[in-house]
Order: structure tokens, then C-alpha cells, then sequence
């Protein structure tokens, strides 16, 4: 009696630690994949969000705290502690949570600013879907992608792009500008006028051909030599009627 109590108790044990050894697998794996997650969110500049819209509560991922330099936090952010960081200018996460409560939406894709630890304003991207649009809880689970960068480099390319513009409008000559595929990108008012071309005429895109058809007749055309050779463009010289 007492070996084959033994024996039993042997192989509980052994089934009680042999569970206890896959759960602690199971944990480690788990705990290894979420890093791995929150190693290319933060390669990414990217955070993970999961709105709990009837508690008013925010989960973030360490992500999120890293790109804006917080302090990670267990708990999950009420909608309030979020909305103090979102730039005033930007809109207003309240009305933005009111508006899903109410159905209206299930989806957003919004570009805004957040305050950053260190007082400086980061550009965010935010897309979210509501998960199940027919649950009585409204849960809302997305990604926010800081844009800053990019945003800076939209910024850049339209002022020098205002320059540009200003360089040729205030050219003395007719300035038309084509791509390689002759539609049109740029023109001064002097080549519009000239060519009795309206505002509607020059929007950039328009195919050249079109534009010929439109414009005043001229005297004659000639190209000109390019000293920078195929690469560098074609250049034309019109002469009016």
C-alpha cells in the first residue's frame, strides 16, 4: 500500500511540475514575443492604443511613453491626462470619443500634435478601428506614428517650392515648366498671359497638347542647345505673333 501511494504521489508530483514547467515556457514565450513587440514599435516610432470608450480609459504601449519621453506607466490614462498633451489647435479628444460613443464613426486617421516630456510639440498619426461595431462596449484599438520628421520635410519642400514661385513670377519673360511626360507642373502669370491661357488652364497636370490648343497663335519656336546633355531637360524659345 504504501509503494503504490508513493507511487501516485511520485506521478502527481511529476504531473504538477511538468505543468508548472510548460506554464513557465508558456510565460517566457509570451513575455520574449511581447518584447520583440515592443522592439519594433519603438524602431518603429510607433505606439499601440486601446481605448476603453465606455471607462474613458487609454492602454499605452511602452512605446507610446518612449516616443514622448513619459515615464511608463502600468495603469491604464484616463481620456483626460491625454487630452492635456494633444495640441488645443488640433482638435479635441472628447468630442472625438462622443462621436464614436454615438456611432457615428468607427474609424479614425488624424494627424495632431503631442506635447513631449521636454515641452516640444511631436507630430503624431493615429489610426484606429473600432473592434466589433456591434458590441455593447465600444473598444477602439490603433497605432500612432510619430510624423514629426516628415511633417518637418512637407514644410521645407513647401517653402522652397513658395520660392521657386516667386523666382519665376518675377521672371520678365514667359516661364513654362513640364515634366518628362509634358504636363504641366509650373508657369508664371507673364507665359498665362501671353498665351491667353485662363487660371483653370495652368493647374498643374495639364497635358501640354491640350494647352497648345488653347493658346494664342505664335510666330515660330526653336530649341536650344543644352550644354547638360539628355539628362538636363529640353529647353524651347517661342517667338509670339
Amino acid at each position: 500500500l504504501f509503494v503504490l501511494t508513493a507511487g501516485v504521489l511520485i506521478i502527481i508530483l511529476y504531473a504538477y511540475f511538468g505543468q508548472a514547467a510548460r506554464a513557465q515556457t508558456a510565460d517566457r514565450i509570451y513575455l520574449e514575443a511581447h518584447q520583440r513587440i515592443d522592439m519594433a514599435l519603438v524602431r518603429g516610432r510607433c505606439g499601440l492604443w486601446d481605448w476603453d470608450m465606455v471607462r474613458g480609459k487609454m492602454y499605452w504601449s511602452r512605446s507610446m511613453y518612449d516616443m514622448l519621453g513619459y515615464e511608463p506607466c502600468d495603469t491604464m490614462l484616463s481620456f483626460g491626462e491625454v487630452d492635456e498633451i494633444i495640441h488645443p489647435e488640433d482638435g479635441d479628444l472628447f468630442e472625438l470619443a462622443s462621436r464614436i460613443v454615438a456611432r457615428e464613426i468607427d474609424h479614425i486617421d488624424q494627424v495632431f500634435r503631442m506635447r513631449h516630456a521636454d515641452g516640444q510639440w511631436v507630430w503624431m498619426r493615429a489610426r484606429a478601428q473600432v473592434i466589433d461595431p456591434e458590441a455593447p462596449e465600444i473598444q477602439l484599438i490603433g497605432i500612432a506614428v510619430d510624423v514629426t520628421e516628415q511633417r518637418h520635410l512637407a514644410l521645407r519642400s513647401e517653402a522652397a517650392d513658395l520660392r521657386l514661385r516667386t523666382a519665376i513670377e518675377n521672371i520678365n519673360e514667359s516661364f513654362v515648366l513640364w515634366d518628362s511626360s509634358e504636363r504641366l507642373i509650373m508657369c508664371n502669370s507673364k507665359y498665362q498671359q501671353d498665351n491667353g491661357l485662363s487660371d483653370r488652364d495652368v493647374m498643374p497636370g495639364a497635358p501640354r497638347a491640350v494647352l497648345e490648343e488653347r493658346m494664342l497663335a505664335f510666330a515660330s519656336e526653336r530649341r536650344l542647345a543644352n550644354t547638360n546633355g539628355p539628362q538636363g531637360g529640353v529647353t524651347f524659345e517661342r517667338q509670339l505673333a
